[in-house]
């Protein structure tokens, strides 16, 4: 609202209504989406996307040496070395 409008206490337009109610489908679709993914198990396994991308071949190779290092590291930092 410009500010001429809210010192002459000018009402709001029709064309805010239609802009919160755009807004509102827009919600309403992403809380879909949102449920969507979690109901199809999209969140539950965020660790092997970074070690997929490493894969340029069948062989995944590059996917499984990192993992092993990751999880080397994780097993030196539970036991307490550094």
């Amino acid at each position: 609202m410009c500010p001429n409008c809210v010192l002459n206490q000018a009402a709001l337009g029709t064309g805010i209504y239609i802009a919160f109610g755009i807004c509102g489908v827009f919600f309403l679709i992403a809380m879909v989406g949102i449920w969507w993914a979690f109901r199809n198990g999209e969140f539950e396994d965020l660790e092997s996307v970074k070690f997929d991308m490493l894969d340029d071949g069948e062989d995944e190779v590059l996917s499984r040496k990192a993992r092993e290092a990751v999880e080397r590291h994780r097993s030196m930092q539970a036991s307490g070395e550094a």
